[in-house]
């Protein structure tokens, strides 16, 4: 019967190309950027121990983790929410042997990433195998999963919907990692971010397993404060977990209900400002209850700005201070992300739920649905700019002239105008939600990588660097680094000109393939 139950929840997470993505594909994605970013030299010619030793582990933790807890807490929210929990429990299936099926599931998967991970590292990077600390390793590896898949559950036990716990378990790894010793490997952490990253048991693991594959070090490899911390961690979960635990969705609480305004209908056509108004309120309704989208446009690029600019203070990237770098670089990440990701997935959701289907059945024009897209994407990018050029100012003395202001602004209504039609792009080419999910996030992530977004402490080969120029992103990036440089670059025409390019060329080949209103089945 387990196994069965193993089998099904297994094909089931493949069969989902964004959690493909997101657990096993991103660890392996990051390992090879960090490597080409820092190199692979050699730290001790004796042992001919290179950089990616002490790497590869920790990105082997970090897949470990996303998959016990942020996909296997993700996974049980939604069977919840949904109701299969409630019914399954219905069943002649033991509610152990469901529950002993998604945990079977979780370690499947966390196997398949560490061997995967494993196997690039001995194949491209040199990574040795510490045979006489296998066993640590092994025993560290299942702590640490027995450990996250506790925490996991009792995030479920304790989150009332599928959403929040969404939001919850990939932004709290995501926040953890940075200081944890695993995005930043290396990095001297101010010391109250540092003392929060001991706390939590993801520093513990990364530590314990990066020791358990660090050949310099003597011994079996067995940490035994490291392991502690896990265990307490992992008990105080499953305490939590069985405490707290229900197989069907607490209900909500609800308040008194006001006083319903009364509906009246306009005569007339309603004004085209009107049509795009109400489609940008309806857009921006769905944005609010999806809290982890608004986290990962709004939210996610203000804590990394303020994060690494907290940790390596007054560093000089591309010739200006870290923080003003970032300020660029992180409008860049939301103009993709709110005009490329969330967009494109949004059209493909209502077309797949035969909205679209219905819209065209109305006399609501499809100009005025893409148009509410695109201003939707321009106000969400635009706050979140001014956040984060009010956090950069304040907190970290960046000037911003208002010549600068008005380059921003230009800057993000060419990004999010090529953007939303490059999206709209994969939404004509390609049929389900899931793979443009995945289609979009796996491009746009890697280019980050190779576009000057994300900084990895290191130049990138020429092949990564030519890839970064052949796209838009580099130059969208580039421009508003141009724009916020306090020594004055020269205008960014030559960026603005690949920018609109992009943008034109789309255009044309969305125009000559025709919008699909209708899911093809």
């Amino acid at each position: 019967m387990i196994p069965k139950l193993v089998r099904h929840d297994v094909v089931a997470f493949f069969r989902s190309p964004a959690a493909v993505v997101f657990t096993v594909a991103m660890p392996l994605l990051m390992t090879v950027i960090v490597g080409a970013a820092v190199g692979n030299q050699i730290v001790d010619a004796r042992t001919g121990v290179r950089v990616m030793q002490f790497v590869v582990p920790v990105m082997a933790v970090f897949g470990v983790a996303q998959v016990c807890f942020g996909t296997l807490a993700i996974r049980l929210s939604d069977l919840r929410d949904r109701g299969w929990l409630k019914r399954l429990r219905g069943t002649p299936v033991p509610a152990w042997a469901v529950l002993t099926g998604l945990v079977g599931a979780s370690l499947v998967v966390a196997v398949v990433t560490v061997a995967l991970l494993l196997t690039a590292g001995l194949i491209f990077y040199d990574v040795q195998m510490v045979w006489r600390t296998l066993p640590a390793l092994l025993l560290t590896l299942l702590a640490g999963a027995a450990c996250f898949t506790a925490l996991g559950f009792a995030m479920v036990a304790l989150v009332r919907n599928g959403a929040a716990v969404q939001l919850l378990g990939t932004g709290l790894l995501l926040a953890l990692a940075f200081v944890s010793d695993i995005m930043l490997v290396g990095a001297r952490l101010p010391a109250w971010l540092d003392a929060i990253g001991w706390i939590f048991p993801l520093r513990h693991l990364a530590d314990a397993v990066r020791d358990a594959m660090n050949p310099l070090l003597p011994g079996t490899g067995f940490r035994g404060g490291h392991l502690a911390v896990l265990a307490a961690w992992g008990i105080g979960g499953a305490v939590v977990a069985v405490w707290r635990f229900r197989w069907e969705r607490p209900p909500t609480r609800t308040t008194a209900a006001g006083v319903a305004r009364p509906w009246t209908a306009r005569p007339g056509r309603p004004a085209a400002w009107r049509l795009v108004t109400d489609q940008v309120a309806h857009a921006l309704v769905g944005l609010r209850r999806d809290p982890s989208t608004a986290f990962f446009t709004m939210i996610l690029p203000v804590l990394l700005l303020a994060l690494i600019s907290l940790i390596f203070g007054e560093v000089q990237v591309s010739g200006m201070r870290l923080p003003a770098f970032m300020l660029g670089a992180m409008i860049t990440y939301t103009v993709g992300v709110a005009s490329y990701v969330n967009l494109a997935e949004r059209t493909a959701g209502d077309r797949e739920r035969g909205v679209l289907e219905r819209l065209s059945g109305t006399p609501l024009p499809a100009w005025a649905y893409q148009a509410g897209n695109l201003v939707t994407a321009l106000l969400v990018t635009s706050v979140t700019a001014a956040v984060l050029a009010t956090v950069a100012v304040l907190g970290f003395g960046v000037r911003i002239e208002p010549a600068m202001i008005a380059g921003m602004l230009g800057a993000i209504v060419a990004g999010v105008a090529c953007f939303t039609v490059l999206g709209a792009l994969v939404v004509a080419f390609v049929r389900k939600q899931q793979t443009i999910g995945a289609l979009t996030l796996g491009t746009f992530l890697p280019l980050a990588f190779v576009s000057d977004v994300f900084v990895m402490g290191g130049e990138l080969p020429g092949v990564l660097s030519t890839i970064g120029d052949l796209f838009p992103l580099k130059h969208l990036s580039h421009t508003l680094l141009a724009v916020l440089d306090p020594a004055g670059r020269p205008w960014p025409w030559a960026d603005l000109a690949v920018i609109a390019a992009w943008t034109l060329a789309a255009a044309a080949v969305l125009v000559l393939k025709g919008s699909r209103w209708t899911a093809v089945r």
